[in-house]
């Protein structure tokens, strides 16, 4: 899976650096993600550990449209907890992980008010990855799901030099229940450098 992110990465940089005219927006964004719903039942803790990559091309002034891939890490340590697979029942420390690999088409509006400052709105449709891993003891449990998922987004973008900028934006990741795995849901905040041509 890191090839492949690897690959991706510079096919973005590639396709970015060969758009005239800014006409593309290509950004590597910090990303923290606040777990909601059923997933804060899983790990109940805000985790700092996440990356988005995005490659959006603009259609007119105000419309962008491309795609987004990350990843993140939810970790959780339980104290006296008990673990059923099966008939088998272990109690013990508990560590939870939850790795999530977005990938979604995007969508974004911004709105043109001045040469620096771009508010924004957008919609991501696509998947979620989700590997959610229990270790206790020597024993671990490993299962990933993946799952139809959809995210809103507003945001600002700051543009203080014409081929560079900031971004801010708040992005609410809403997958659907699978055969194997309920509904999950997180904030995601993202904190970016952007690259426009």
């Amino acid at each position: 899976m890191k090839k492949q992110l690897i690959v991706l990465a510079i096919i973005c940089m590639t396709m970015a650096g060969t758009a005239t005219a800014q006409q593309s927006i290509f950004s590597l964004n910090y990303a923290v993600s606040v777990p909601t719903g059923n997933t804060s039942d899983f790990i109940d803790q805000t985790s700092g550990r996440g990356f988005i990559m995005e490659y959006q091309r603009f259609i007119n002034d105000n419309i962008a449209i491309g795609g987004e891939l990350g990843h993140a890490t939810l970790y959780k340590r339980e104290e006296n907890k008990v673990y059923t697979e099966g008939s088998a029942s272990l109690s013990g420390i508990q560590y939870r992980y939850q790795y999530e690999w977005p990938i979604f088409v995007t969508t974004n509006y911004y709105v043109v008010t001045g040469d620096k400052m771009r508010p924004y709105f957008g919609l991501g449709v696509g998947t979620i990855a989700h590997d959610r891993r229990i270790d206790m003891g020597i024993f671990t449990d490993q299962d990933t799901h993946w799952q139809f998922a959809i995210r809103p987004e507003a945001g600002l973008l700051y543009k203080p030099s014409y081929n560079t900028g900031f971004k801010l934006g708040v992005k609410y990741y809403s997958s659907f229940e699978s055969s194997e795995l309920a509904g999950q849901s997180n904030i995601g905040i993202n904190l970016g450098i952007v690259f426009m041509n």
